[in-house]
């Protein structure tokens, strides 16, 4: 990567537009974004590209603010106004709210930011941010907790290159399933680099320490195309889950070009990946192995509610050394790894979406992680042959359900076959960290969700969600396709290969989130959560009952439901 330093060079010299820093996965802007550009019958969003642009959010906005949607959907307009108040324009100057009091003249002069400059050719938004939650699993003495402070920034200069960080620290001590997740995996949800965190008043010696940081900086190459490097998480998709790149894991340091124009969005992404997590023994001080991906993605809206997407992608390692082929952002990847003689991870995908009737959006996903066409179609008579990876995902969303105003529904169901995101090569499997890039179930499983979310009031939001998960476990010494951080080479069969196979497992998971946000993201919020696991094994059973209150402020909570 010793090249990008002066490629960054020449792009400061390049005359160029603003670009906008993106909303946070999984907050209340993103939600919004998405529920307006189906109300609204058109959007210039491409939905399945994730995160989204502040830019965008605000455009939406004020569509939506000319639009009749009762006082819900005023105070919805509102909020991402003042939320990303740095792309208000002179005509938006009755959206441009100031506090009542500032704190000292210079802080929270306006209800969203804490600290913002903004001069005509440079503008700085700073909040802060805290995550406090404190809960009890299962009637036992063992506090459930976290503990996550830090800070958030984001700005633009000259109108040329946009900019963003944060970085939050965290103490923690999470449910059984996590803890059985990291003592098998040696990674933790989500995050990179961890370390036991043990204080005199804890009694678990399972409590975590680490920190996050994401950043980034972009530039616009021209009206339609901008370049961004940092370190972050993407997401491809329509659904709850994507099977092509999620942001499941930990973040990763990229390198994305990205062009939307007439009917198009299209993204060449660039990764720099670790195999292994920090926590898989090796020697002190060494550092960890490298390894990369590239991929591909273009959505086209075919028609207004109707979009296509196409998805490549391949992982390789090159021993620290990026295979500078890959870096073409318009070639088919697959043909490219042929001529290097098919010593990578290609992954091919389809997905759609239609929205119907400005009220419903049904979306589909389709992943095929092997080439080899004769097995595909014909050839694999005894059945179930282990080359056969793919996975498939359907899924609807009913917005305003019933004609309830913000009773939102969605169902989604999942299938991925043994073996998916593997390879021959341990290195080269579809992870980071020993997390998955896509589906937090690996491969081997069938899953179903449901997910309700209603808002009666500004203030307050009442969510619920299922999942029922059919999946296999490996016995000690086997591998049975779940786990792609196995070289598939050690595979125990090659035919009669069958989803659900290996130890026979079920999960079942219910979790029910209340929230009241008292001020601009600042929210109060309580959760239950039921989760079972039930093998065929029975000393591998796992229930898990917790109860948690918390705070959150400027921080948006990550599921961790697998």
């Amino acid at each position: 990567m010793r090249y990008l330093l002066p490629f960054i060079a020449w792009l400061l010299s390049y005359p160029a537009g603003a670009q906008t820093p993106p909303l946070p996965a999984q907050s209340l802007g993103q939600y919004l974004v998405e529920r307006w550009s189906v109300l609204a019958g058109e959007s210039p969003v491409h939905l399945s590209v994730r995160p989204y642009a502040r830019e965008d959010a605000v455009a939406l906005a004020r569509r939506a603010d000319s639009i009749p949607t009762g006082a819900l959907g005023r105070w919805a307009a509102q909020y991402l106004f003042d939320d990303n108040n740095e792309w208000l324009t002179p005509a938006d100057s009755l959206h441009y709210r100031r506090s009542r009091k500032s704190i000292l003249r210079h802080f929270y002069q306006t209800p969203a930011h804490l600290f913002e400059v903004n001069t005509e050719h440079f503008r700085l938004r700073a909040n802060p941010m805290l995550h406090l939650l404190a809960g009890q699993q299962n009637g036992e003495p063992t506090l459930l907790f976290i503990n996550q402070r830090g800070l958030e920034v984001r700005g633009d200069a000259d109108g040329r290159i946009f900019f963003y960080t944060d970085l939050v620290e965290t103490q923690a001590q999470f449910a059984n399933y996590v803890d059985e997740w990291v003592k098998n995996y040696q990674s933790l949800p989500g995050v990179g680099f961890f370390k036991p965190y043990r204080a005199r008043w804890l009694r678990s010696e399972t409590a975590y320490d680490y920190n996050i940081a994401q950043a980034g900086i972009g530039f616009r190459l021209s009206r339609h195309v901008g370049l961004q490097l940092g370190h972050g998480r993407f997401f491809i998709g329509h659904g709850q889950r994507s099977l092509f790149l999620s942001d499941v894991g930990n973040v990763a340091f990229f390198l994305r070009l990205q062009g939307r124009i007439w009917k198009l969005h299209y993204q060449s992404l660039f990764l720099e990946l670790n195999p292994i997590s920090t926590a898989v023994p090796r020697p002190p001080n060494s550092l960890l192995p490298k390894k990369y991906a590239a991929m591909h993605y273009l959505s086209w809206k075919v028609r207004r509610n109707l979009t296509l997407g196409f998805f490549e992608g391949v992982i390789f390692n090159r021993s620290r050394q990026f295979e500078w082929q890959y870096l073409n952002p318009v070639i088919f990847y697959r043909t490219v790894e042929g001529m290097l003689g098919s010593p990578d991870n290609a992954i091919l995908g389809l997905e759609a979406r239609w929205d119907i009737a400005q009220t419903f959006s049904l979306y589909s996903q389709f992943l095929l992680d092997e080439f080899f066409t004769p097995e595909l179609f014909g050839r694999d008579r005894q059945g179930g042959w282990w080359g056969n990876k793919y996975g498939a995902q359907v899924g609807l969303k009913y917005f305003n359900a019933f004609g309830i105003p913000y009773l939102d529904l969605q169902i989604e169901a999942n299938t991925v076959r043994p073996y998916t995101y593997s390879s021959f090569d341990s290195l080269n499997s579809h992870t980071h960290y020993s997390l998955p890039l896509a589906h937090p179930l690996w491969a081997n499983f069938r899953e179903l969700l449901a997910i309700t979310r209603y808002q009666p009031h500004p203030r307050w939001t009442l969510a619920a969600r299922t999942l029922l998960a059919r999946t296999g476990e490996d016995p000690p010494g086997e591998n049975w396709g779940t786990n792609p951080l196995l070289s598939n080479a050690s595979r125990v069969r090659d035919y009669q290969n069958h989803i659900g196979q290996g130890i026979p497992t079920h999960i079942r998971l219910f979790g029910v989130d209340l929230s009241w946000q008292c001020k601009h993201n600042l929210f109060w919020e309580a959760q239950i959560l039921w989760r079972t696991k039930h093998s065929a094994q029975p000393e591998r059973n796992l229930e898990t009952r917790l109860l948690t209150l918390g705070l959150r402020w400027n921080v948006w909570y990550r599921m961790t439901d697998f």
